[in-house]
């Protein structure tokens, strides 16, 4: 069973498919087994200091475009074409890259088209249902049957999440009905995976932080609302990407643009208030630190809108719409002062929606201490120096291991 070739490549829209497909690109290669892992160029240049020991190949991919005016869904769907397109063109350049290195394993993160018919071949996703935006709900059954014809290609679907009711992707790949081939393998995070410490960084206390991600505008739309909303506190905002409207001159601002994983552990780790978009992959990397967070989905992006409206309240984050984060700072200041938010976990959100907030600059919290609508807890003002911590979740290092096993075994059937 040792000693296999395995064949590995993420779907290339954005960093998160690529990040999440390091901790099990590590355990495969610690396991004795030669691992090619196969990106865009310009993901193989992110996670390469990731990746020691592992051969990285470029294996290019569908760059979606988004607009400045258009919902992001539409410009999705509007580029359906070239989905389809890119799927058939992957196909073909895996069986390229199959005659050249012989793999016994092909894994794939969301690459619909990345798997060979005589190759054992593995399907990653949290979305075996895909997000409509309500307006187009009716379309998900639709989407759902597509992805059905997708999943059988492959011999085994792994779904990064808890198998039971506590889990952190909801109905995206809960509440279905059973699939043979599918197995839920636990949240994939790198931060599990043994790294530098990032102590050379001496983070200047109380701070905030900010995980940037996702394609522009919308990066750099989120970066001019939450400097506006926390101007004159210490911020230290996490990029893959430089941020185009960033200034060298922001008081209290500190950039690093491709931290290395110990670095964004250790600013995380240390700041008291986190705020990042509602991706998936940000969602598994701060749980498995124990740490909640601000969501902020991105506009017009059905998968996060609704994990965001799913997760707030649940496991230690609170959504915000874009639109409006003018009570961010009042929810940072109370956090420094040690006035923060205890069980968090307790929000109930009984219109699935998230909380919306005033336009008028009125404070996040009310004069009882709570999220005005959202039924949040009270504040405690004689607590210790608070944090929106995760509660604690379910060990995924098991589920972890028993995928790995099963994919390996399967195989050698």
């Amino acid at each position: 069973m040792s000693g296999m070739t395995i064949l590995m490549s993420p779907l290339n829209w954005g960093f998160g498919h690529a990040g999440r497909m390091i901790p099990l690109a590590l355990e495969l290669k610690r396991r004795g087994h030669r691992v090619i892992f196969g990106a865009d160029p310009h993901l193989v240049r992110l996670i390469e200091n990731e990746l020691p020991g592992i051969r990285l190949i470029d294996i290019p991919g569908l760059r979606i475009r988004y607009s400045r005016w258009l919902p992001q869904y539409l410009s999705i769907f509007l580029q359906l074409p070239l989905v389809v397109f890119h799927a058939v063109r992957e196909h073909f350049i895996l069986r390229h890259l199959a005659q050249q290195y012989k793999p016994s394993v092909i894994i794939s993160d969301n690459r619909f088209g990345f798997f060979h018919r005589k190759i054992f071949s593995v399907y990653v996703t949290h979305q075996v249902r895909i997000p409509f935006p309500r307006p187009l709900r009716f379309m998900e059954p639709v989407a759902a049957w597509l992805h059905r014809i997708i999943i059988p290609r492959y011999d085994l679907c792994l779904v990064p999440d808890y198998p039971g009711v506590v889990n952190l992707s909801g109905r995206l790949s809960h509440d279905l009905k059973p699939s043979g081939n599918i197995h839920y393998m636990g949240p994939l995070s790198r931060f599990r995976v043994p790294a530098p410490s990032g102590d050379n960084i001496t983070l200047l206390h109380p701070c905030c932080c900010l995980i940037l991600s996702g394609p522009e505008p919308q990066h750099s739309l989120l970066y001019e609302k939450v400097r506006a909303a926390l101007c004159g506190m210490n911020l230290y905002v996490l990029s893959a990407t430089p941020v185009r409207r960033a200034r060298d001159t922001d008081p209290g601002i500190t950039f690093l643009i491709k931290p290395d994983t110990g670095t964004m552990r250790h600013i995380i780790t240390g700041s008291t208030l986190i705020i990042t978009r509602a991706g998936y992959t940000s969602v598994m990397e701060l749980s498995s630190l124990g740490r909640g967070a601000v969501l902020i989905p991105t506009p017009g992006q059905p998968e996060q809108e609704y994990l965001g409206d799913y997760l707030n309240g649940r496991h230690g984050f609170i959504t915000l719409n874009q639109k409006n984060i003018t009570g961010l700072r009042s929810l940072a200041e109370r956090l420094m002062a040690g006035t923060g938010l205890t069980e968090t976990h307790s929000l109930q959100v009984t219109d699935n929606t998230a909380p919306s907030l005033p336009d008028n600059g009125s404070p996040l919290l009310n004069s009882a201490g709570q999220l005005p609508g959202s039924g949040l807890p009270a504040m405690n003002p004689t607590g210790p120096l608070p944090d929106i911590a995760s509660p604690e979740l379910p060990d995924s290092a098991t589920l972890f291991e028993k995928a790995t096993d099963l994919l390996l075994e399967q195989n050698n059937q």
